[in-house]
């Protein structure tokens, strides 16, 4: 019998911590252009993304060491409809990616959006 040693991944949550629910939830609705899914408990909140979530904790200990990043199909249609929503980018030309923005949220954690 041969065993598989990969780990069987099924998906992937990113969490990001912040210090205050109310203000972070503000943000990430204009950056996704959505509501949470979810708040599976008091100061968590998640939005259900492709085939992984991205949770929002608050966690003020950890605040603002938070890195995320998003794969999209189309990155200058996305960054479009976040403009509209009060959220600028600003797109670079990458080397292993065709392109990629970045946004920091109000405790510094980094958001990364790419286009493969």
């Amino acid at each position: 019998m041969t065993i598989d040693t990969a780990l069987p991944v099924a998906a992937v949550m990113a969490a990001v911590p912040v210090r205050d629910a109310a203000v972070a939830k503000r943000f990430y609705e204009r950056l996704l252009g959505a509501t949470p899914d979810d708040s599976p408990m008091p100061g968590l909140r998640q939005w259900n993304l492709g085939d992984g979530v991205l949770q929002v904790m608050v966690d003020p200990e950890r605040a603002g060491g938070g890195l995320a990043t998003l794969m999209l199909d189309d990155l200058a249609a996305a960054a479009e409809g976040v403009r509209v929503r009060g959220v600028s980018l600003d797109i670079a030309q990458g080397e292993v990616v065709t392109a990629v923005a970045r946004v920091v949220d109000p405790d510094g954690n980094a958001i990364t959006l790419v286009q493969a």
